[in-house]
């Protein structure tokens, strides 16, 4: 035990001090406070002027249509101020950057607004709607009033038909009510942010311990080592390691991630929002920690043993490729299944190691997914860890000082000594 503890530390203690740890932790740390502070950092670029008002120059020759235009504009945006100019007048003052932009407003011959937006620079798509949007408003009033229509009138003119959706179970029975449009954003955001960074983090860490692994075989080192320590409890210690450096390194975006919620205006921001924390979500996020943990530890088994078929350093790219393409059709799985999660091949991957922590979770975004599908996917993933954790012994202990080249050469040399010992 001392043995293990003694290997565990040295390697626990050597990536912590390693300078991608602090610089990505670092980097990471500064995107969530950024993430935090983003609407000041936006307010920053625009000059602080956050609070300062808008000056728009209104080009038309029918003053009740400017008064009309105005009257809507401020409705809609109490920052922004109208101003009544002829078009000369108007050019004038963009160029002197006294107005934002230049509205041009006429009517044609079937008496519609049309209607220019000018600028120095490109307009702005939303600008371009919002006056489209508000326009269109002022035509219908103006087209009510020659026909002679009432508000009533014209109200129910305007009004839309409305769709609404029901979600049924299989049993044809309705779905839990209280799912709302807001909850199924709130869990695509959670499936979406959880498969990114176990995405990354896996990418990451099972590449360091592939490589912490092939690179002590490849040197004189390990000679030395393994007549000191068994080679399982080695292995053993260098993978815990590396799992441990990964938690910390999460733990350390939690904590700051807590301490940016409650030290800046991203508590007071969320309370605005109409939301209620629901049991779905709670089970979501619940089963995102479970997958989370349990795709770390089997990538970086995985890749343990990759490492330690690779015979020579410069190889440690080729041997890893299998699993990078495993992970990535993981990740993209899980973004397929976020698209359609009720697709039958989701629901296959949703069962099939390595994939199920990445297809599950999207699965288990949909309320009517059963608690079971997921617990069944849990067990699977366990005992795959299970296996691989006893592969990763028998390999490393019966091909640590193999310098065969292949990794399928190599791991039949493992596993051939082991039936010969």
């Amino acid at each position: 035990m001392s043995k293990f503890l003694a290997t565990f530390r040295l390697t626990y203690g050597k990536k912590l001090k390693a300078k991608s740890f602090l610089i990505t932790t670092l980097l990471m740390i500064l995107l969530i406070v950024g993430g935090s502070n983003i609407d000041k950092i936006v307010s920053l670029f625009n000059g602080g002027g956050g609070n300062d008002s808008q000056h728009v120059a209104i080009v038309t020759t029918n003053d009740t249509l400017y008064d009309t235009i105005k009257a809507q504009g401020q409705a809609l945006d109490k920052k922004v101020n109208y101003q009544h100019l002829t078009k000369e007048k108007a050019e004038q003052a963009l160029k002197k950057d006294k107005v934002a932009y230049i509205v041009d407003v006429t009517q044609n011959e079937q008496q519609q607004l049309q209607a220019t937006l000018m600028d120095t620079e490109s307009v702005s798509e939303k600008d371009k709607a919002t006056w489209q949007a508000m326009l269109s408003q002022i035509q219908k009033g103006m087209i009510a009033q020659e026909l002679d229509l009432s508000p009533t009138e014209l109200q129910q003119l305007q009004a839309e038909s409305q769709v609404t959706d029901k979600v049924v179970n299989d049993n044809g029975k309705s779905a839990d009510s209280d799912t709302s449009v807001m909850e199924e954003t709130v869990a695509n955001i959670m499936v979406s942010i959880i498969n990114s960074i176990m995405f990354f983090i896996v990418i990451n860490y099972a590449n360091q311990v592939a490589m912490e692994v092939a690179t002590e075989k490849t040197s004189r080192v390990l000679e030395m080592i393994i007549t000191s320590v068994k080679p399982v409890v080695h292995i053993a210690a260098k993978v815990l390691s590396i799992i441990a450096v990964a938690f910390t390194q999460l733990a350390i975006l939690v904590v700051t991630a807590a301490a940016s919620y409650y030290a800046f205006d991203v508590r007071q921001k969320l309370g605005k929002i109409d939301f209620e924390w629901t049991s779905h979500l709670t089970r979501l996020l619940t089963f995102g920690i479970i997958f989370f943990v349990l795709s770390i530890v089997s990538y970086i088994i995985l890749a343990a043993i990759l490492g330690n078929m690779t015979a020579r350093i410069e190889d440690i790219s080729q041997s890893l490729m299998p699993m990078t393409l495993l992970m990535l059709a993981a990740f993209y799985g899980g973004i397929f299944g976020a698209m359609n999660p009720e697709h039958m091949i989701v629901r296959v991957l949703s069962y099939v190691p390595f994939f199920s922590p990445f297809v599950t979770l999207t699965r288990l975004s949909v309320n009517s997914t059963p608690t079971m599908e997921g617990l069944i996917t849990i067990v699977i993933h366990i005992a795959l860890i299970v296996f691989l954790a006893w592969i990763a012994g028998k390999t490393y202990k019966n091909a640590v000082l193999t310098f065969e080249k292949g990794t399928i050469a190599t791991f039949k040399r493992a596993f051939q000594k082991e039936r010969h010992s």
